[in-house]
């Protein structure tokens, strides 16, 4: 069965100046982007069937990106194409300590404007997995669409992915924002974020006490992301380190994107309660295989124009 993934697309322009920050950069690059846009792309590379869920604008950028969704070989019959309506564009760099910087530019965008009654014709049969998250929670009526979206999809026990890839400088009420992303968290079934996120979210610095607090279900699912340390994974109060693959860094844009497709491109088969049951040995595994799906996006220009197919994946290191 297939895989839904929902949320923003949008065009990245990717700084060309390596290691000056948003500030400092003269010259990006257009790439197209949008966090679950490229775990929809990275799910296609590997060879996954996959659907996404967005409004698209129908401005230039817009057309662009829809004849880029059918490129990828991504199912479009979610996808809504609606008049009047602008594409958002992020702005992103690379700073001297190797973080990325992004600035968003949304303006009367398409992808913040998801409705319920656009999701009408939706035939949730087709997919066995949903994975969501970013920016799209920012803003109504997307952020309640895809709350209410979740909240069907755990009622039918689909399994259920979420990555809240939190951006702060976005975040304009931040009680109300973590009220939501922990109304998600204690449903969901797979969860994936990185330190930042976890952080942001606990407010503690200790990984295995900050993880300990979030309120998650019973065999839910943790991948936590460390950078160029590597990953983390979590189940039931037991977790597993997994190194990372060393590589030159080009750009670490996309990365995480990456690594969520390559954990749902293994999971993409289990049923419900197999996912349940699922040792902490195969999610290791996974999880190291995530790693070289994030390496090998780190050492080329990134977003969704570098997710690897499954060749460069199995012939990586």
């Amino acid at each position: 069965m297939s895989i839904l993934c929902a949320g923003e697309i949008l065009y990245d322009f990717i700084s060309q100046s390596p290691n000056k920050g948003l500030g400092e950069s003269e010259i990006f690059e257009k790439r197209p982007g949008g966090s679950p846009f490229n775990v929809a792309v990275g799910l296609s590379k590997l060879g996954a069937e996959v659907s996404f869920l967005t409004k698209i604008g129908s401005d230039e950028f817009g057309k662009s990106l829809l004849n880029y969704i059918k490129e990828s070989n991504i199912n479009t019959d979610c996808v809504i194409f609606q008049n009047g309506y602008k594409t958002t564009l992020a702005f992103a760099a690379v700073d001297e300590n190797g973080k990325a910087e992004y600035e968003f530019y949304r303006d009367n965008a398409a992808d913040v404007n998801l409705k319920m009654e656009d999701l009408k014709n939706l035939q949730l049969n087709k997919f066995s997995l949903f994975h969501f998250g970013s920016i799209a929670l920012l803003e109504k009526p997307t952020s309640l669409t895809l709350k209410n979206l979740f909240e069907e999809l755990v009622s039918k026990k689909k399994i259920t992915s979420f990555d809240p890839n939190i951006r702060k400088s976005m975040i304009k009420n931040e009680e109300i924002y973590l009220s939501l992303i922990n109304q998600i968290i204690m449903k969901v079934d797979i969860f994936k974020l990185s330190d930042d996120d976890l952080y942001y979210i606990t407010k503690e610095k200790n990984i295995e006490k900050a993880v300990a607090n979030l309120n998650v279900k019973e065999g839910c699912v943790i991948f936590l992301t460390l950078g160029s340390d590597g990953s983390m994974v979590f189940k039931n109060n037991e977790f597993k380190f997994v190194p990372a693959y060393k590589v030159n860094v080009v750009d670490t844009v996309g990365c995480g994107d990456s690594f969520m497709a390559s954990i749902l491109y293994k999971l993409k088969d289990y049923s419900y309660n197999e996912l349940k049951n699922i040792s902490l040995s195969a999610l290791k595994d996974y999880a190291d295989f995530a790693n070289k799906c994030a390496a090998i996006v780190a050492s080329k220009p990134g977003a969704a124009n570098a997710m690897p197919n499954l060749e460069e994946v199995m012939t990586f290191f």
